[in-house]
């Protein structure tokens, strides 16, 4: 595991216990980092620029064929600029039907970035927004975890069911979803959500340790991300790699 990822998420865990913060936003949908920062650039442009704009005329400009991609983008960052129900909803059916796929994203943003003024202007508290490639769900953070066999070695069929019990017994315990468990020959991977307030990095190293009471046939060494999810190609890059 990274250990600076590891050390981030204790301190930030620990500044929001610090500052009595309980409310924080987490993106759900797996939008990409760099276009998360790309969203959160426009808008605080949009912000200083400080132009008006007539909310029903955004709205309609949102669901017209006859407005481009760009300036649908400038729709959505300024409907989600204003504590407003209904342009809450406009981004909200958006969304969940776009007519322009490339928007996704984009609208994925803008829906969170509502949320997040909404909640602020109907609360009067400071709402936090934590950023992470794989996004999360309510109070939950999604995370990719590779694991391998020492050497790397193909599991038996009796490794394989020890994997299986004891990493979902101690995730479970911890609270944590498990999203995908994907058991391959020498590796395996999970996608799980966990809640911000669990230390995760002990539940992964207990369930390692008790597999490896056991034989010992795990890697000590694992990938635990929240930037994305790799393809077979990337784990097989990182085995490679660690094995030269």
């Amino acid at each position: 595991m990274n250990r600076q990822e590891d050390d981030l998420l204790a301190k930030l865990r620990q500044t929001l216990i610090e500052q009595g913060i309980d409310t924080f936003h987490i993106l759900e949908d797996l939008v990409p980092l760099e276009e998360q920062m790309e969203y959160f650039r426009y808008f605080e442009r949009l912000r200083k620029a400080n132009d008006p704009f007539v909310r029903d005329e955004e709205m309609f400009l949102l669901f017209s064929p006859d407005a481009s991609v760009e300036r649908k983008k400038r729709s959505l960052s300024l409907l989600a600029s204003i504590p407003d129900v209904s342009a809450y909803r406009a981004i909200e059916r958006y969304h969940s039907s776009p007519q322009e796929p490339e928007l996704q994203n984009w609208a994925s943003m803008a829906l969170t970035s509502s949320r997040i003024v909404l909640s602020s202007d109907l609360s009067g508290q400071q709402q936090i927004y934590i950023s992470s490639g794989l996004g999360g769900h309510d109070k939950k953070l999604r995370f990719f975890a590779l694991f391998a066999t020492r050497e790397q070695q193909p599991f038996t069929e009796l490794q394989r069911e020890i994997v299986e019990r004891e990493f979902e017994f101690q995730l479970k315990h911890a609270g944590v979803d498990v999203e995908k468990f994907d058991i391959r020959d020498n590796y395996f991977t999970i996608l799980m959500l966990f809640p911000f307030s669990v230390d995760i990095k002990s539940s992964l190293d207990m369930a390692l340790n008790e597999c490896n009471n056991y034989g010992d046939f795990l890697d000590n060494r694992f990938l635990f991300t929240n930037v994305k999810v790799l393809s077979e190609e990337e784990i097989e890059d990182v085995l490679r790699k660690r094995k030269s």
